[in-house]
């Protein structure tokens, strides 16, 4: 899957000077999606990244929401990213009944879900799609381990006890394209505000010590090269404390509802694909 874009070509396009999304009435559109935003793990979180983090997932969402709410036809679906984030650490399974959490990462995923308000508002099904780490090799945090990793330089972080909720990219694609094509399925689940929560997360949460192993097989590598705790926070901060060494142990008791089954449900099965295929 390849996805391009062409912004004469699009329906909307966002001025950050104004924050406004302009839509182009003659496109009909049945669904939108909203991946907006930049990576939270490129770069330490100092004030000024966070507020950027922010912002450009905030002021982008309620931008696009509040276009689609007064198009002359509005989407009959708005899909909006968050983050598993939302539910802040917990090494207990949570899942789309759980609570926010009050770290920063569940204050911003809050923040986000918040901004769809105006589409619910006008009566457009939203869905929050709280994503756990997307694996593939072309980018996050798996492409940015497949050097290390391929160099055998690898190994776990901290004591690789913390949890992992993950999901492989071919997998993101067919449920978004089922809860395009379905989309009862998932808005039958929508709370009182009209949004419903997916969780976009394997079956079950691995440790990063299981993960850091599934790779170096998948490499065929040695992973003899632990990063210390100390380490990882001296080299990336509050950052690396929240993704790096944070617990986020997320189920979904949704997916099933979906009627779709997982193509890559164990770490192996999803590496061994992605690497093969460079995906």
């Amino acid at each position: 899957h390849r996805l391009e874009r062409d912004n004469a070509a699009a329906p909307f396009n966002y001025s950050s000077a104004s924050k406004q999304v302009t839509l182009d009435h003659s496109v009909s559109l049945s669904a939108v999606v909203n991946l907006a935003g930049p990576s939270i793990a490129d770069g330490r979180w100092t004030a000024r990244r966070k507020q950027a983090l922010l912002e450009s997932r905030v002021d982008i969402t309620t931008a696009l929401a509040t276009a689609l709410a007064t198009a002359p036809q509005p989407p009959a679906l708005f899909l909006s990213a968050s983050a598993v984030g939302f539910y802040g650490e917990s090494t207990l399974p949570l899942n789309e009944e759980a609570p926010a959490g009050n770290d920063y990462l569940a204050s911003l995923a809050t923040r986000w879900e918040a901004a769809t308000g105006p589409a619910r508002r006008a009566g457009i099904a939203t869905a929050h799609l709280r994503f756990g780490v997307v694996l593939s090799t072309k980018g996050g945090v798996l492409g940015k381990l497949m050097l290390p990793f391929s160099l055998c330089v690898g190994g776990r972080l901290g004591n690789g006890h913390q949890p992992m909720s993950w999901i492989a990219l071919p997998d993101v694609l067919n449920l978004l394209t089922r809860i395009i094509e379905t989309p009862d399925l998932l808005t039958a689940h929508a709370d009182s505000e009209g949004a419903s929560a997916l969780n976009l997360v394997a079956s079950e949460p691995i440790t990063n010590a299981v993960f850091t192993k599934a790779l170096g097989r998948a490499l065929h590598r040695p992973t003899p090269f632990p990063l210390p705790k100390s380490l990882i926070r001296l080299l990336f901060g509050e950052m690396g404390d929240a993704l790096l060494l944070g617990h986020s142990a997320v189920i979904s008791t949704r997916l099933s509802t979906l009627g779709y089954t997982l193509k890559y449900p164990s770490i192996d099965l999803a590496l061994d694909y992605l690497i093969e295929h460079k995906a």
